[in-house]
């Protein structure tokens, strides 16, 4: 719940006012409040929902630009009216009269409960403060949303106010990517960031949400190699209860079997094309059968997995092209397989002391019992304190030069590639390297943020570096619960308190030459920015 004032362009100008301006300007605050609640003095009745209320030309107006045109302009039927009806849908019916109030007070209490409906009215209405108000506040509670499965539909509001005049599948595929596909302006490019990355990199704490996708959005969000899930299983069975979500919706619209069956039919082989098969193990692929969706498009679900088995048990690889480069790319699993996660304590730590984990990955992309080498060992280290360079001499013909010392105020994190005595300089691996961030947002606990890269260890390099990885001075800062500093200015932390510690997870994935996808660079990717 929050409590916020009117912004400062809504508010009165003081450039001329007196010394004693704030009471001045409460006291005709007051007197406004005064005016509206008691009824007095009131020129114009707005009807929402066959509910009638009193209010004044002259708030409408400078609260609103919709309302400004539609009662000051001569050429609207409205301007003569008295009484005017509004056409509103029954959820900001309710919430009217708030909305209604906070042009005469300035304030208003938001939350969960009311936040989507008092949006669609303020940009309806073209409320700025409003709107910005309620933009800071969902992004403030973008992990809230997803608890209460509200987020895919704040998601899909935004993209509604944004649609660019020419929509085709890849647009649907860019909205879920780090580049601009689109011209949105601020507030709505954060709100549409901080959804979009919560949802790519939060799913299992988006259930309560996922079967309120659009189809075609959900599509696009198939497509992307930076979903973090489990597996690809758990992926399977997220789209498996989509799809009877959308079954039970299609039967209420209809009750002719056979054309329900038909578009069901339909509806799953286009959805389902978009699971990568060959990344379900095939002892997974047992399970498949037992699912009813499964069992309801038998032909094509039985192609799927034929073509996965053989890639998981044949030392076959096809040529490549658009849709094996997706079908066989891993996304950003967190099962075992390919890594691990762990804690850490930061008070155990000194200044630019490192700590230090190592994990075990799949060698193997694919399942095969004689793959040799099945397994890598990484050594992951973290500078969470920043990094000290300590003084030191450069012998040069000129003679020797002090070197100060030298401290960087930045959390670094390397990977490197271990190796037994014997394989030294034989074993290469093409990889690619990411890094889950965890922190939290009213005491909901998520991934903030994700950093990718593609990279060959071989001879010349068995360690990658990666600096800037968190905000430094919210990792480094004061104990106390009070004085926790947020992640660029948002109400995101990484501390919920002393006793929970920070978390990471790391994910190696090979690469294939040719049948995986490699367009991945180096990048850092936050929810919150």
């Amino acid at each position: 719940m929050k409590r916020r004032r009117m912004s400062a362009e809504c508010e009165m100008d003081h450039s001329y006012a007196m010394p004693n301006v704030n009471d001045n300007s409460n006291a005709l605050l007051k007197k406004i409040q005064h005016v509206y609640a008691n009824k007095l003095l009131n020129d114009i009745t707005l009807v929402v929902g066959g509910i009638s209320y009193p209010a004044h030309r002259f708030m409408l107006c400078i609260s609103s630009d919709v309302f400004e045109t539609m009662l000051m302009n001569s050429t609207w039927s409205d301007s003569h009216q008295e009484v005017i009806e509004l056409q509103e849908v029954q959820q900001c019916i309710e919430v009217f009269p708030v909305f209604l109030q906070y042009f005469y007070t300035g304030v208003i209490t938001l939350e969960q409960s009311n936040i989507m409906p008092m949006l669609v009215l303020a940009d309806k209405y073209n409320v700025k403060d409003l709107t910005t108000l309620c933009v800071e506040y969902m992004c403030e509670h973008i992990a809230d949303a997803a608890d209460q499965g509200q987020l895919v539909t704040w998601f899909q509001y935004v993209l509604s106010l944004n649609q660019p005049t020419t929509i085709n599948a890849l647009y649907y595929c860019k909205i879920w990517q780090d580049t601009e596909c689109m011209d949105i302006k601020p507030p709505w490019n954060k709100l549409l960031k901080a959804c979009r990355n919560y949802i790519k990199w939060n799913l299992d704490s988006c259930t309560k949400c996922f079967n309120t996708f659009q189809c075609d959005i959900l599509v696009g969000l198939l497509k992307q190699s930076d979903l973090v899930v489990h597996d690809e299983m758990q992926l399977f069975g997220c789209v498996a209860s989509w799809l009877n979500y959308q079954s039970a919706e299609k039967l209420l619209e209809c009750n002719d079997s056979d054309i329900i069956e038909d578009y069901m039919s339909s509806l799953t082989e286009h959805v389902m094309s978009y699971i990568r098969y060959p990344m379900i193990l095939p002892r997974q692929m047992a399970q498949l059968l037992m699912v009813p969706v499964v069992k309801q498009n038998k032909d094509f679900f039985v192609d799927k997995m034929a073509a996965a088995m053989e890639y998981n048990l044949i030392k076959m690889e096809k040529q490549s092209d658009t849709e094996h480069i997706l079908e066989c790319t891993p996304r950003l699993y967190t099962c075992e397989r390919w890594g691990n996660s762990f804690r850490v304590r930061t008070k155990a730590i000194q200044n630019y002391q490192s700590i230090k984990r190592e994990i075990v990955t799949c060698s193997s992309l694919f399942d095969r019992e004689r793959e040799l080498n099945e397994e890598s060992n990484w050594e992951i280290e973290m500078y969470l304190k920043g990094m000290c360079f300590g003084k030191g001499m450069l012998v040069s013909w000129r003679g020797p030069i002090e070197i100060p010392e030298v401290i960087i105020k930045t959390v670094r994190a390397t990977i490197k590639m271990k190796l037994r005595p014997e394989n030294i300089g034989k074993v290469a691996r093409h990889v690619r390297v990411a890094i889950l961030v965890y922190a939290v947002q009213n005491k909901i606990i998520h991934v903030v943020t994700v950093v990718q890269k593609v990279v060959l260890f071989d001879n010349n390099q068995n360690l990658i570096t990666i600096d800037d990885l968190m905000v430094y001075d919210a990792v480094n800062q004061p104990t106390t619960n009070e004085d926790l500093i947020h992640i660029n200015d948002t109400n995101v932390s990484y501390f919920m308190s002393d006793r929970i510690p920070l978390k990471f997870h790391v994910i190696i994935t090979p690469i294939i030459p040719g049948l995986t996808d490699t367009h991945v660079g180096t990048r850092i990717q936050h929810v919150h920015f």
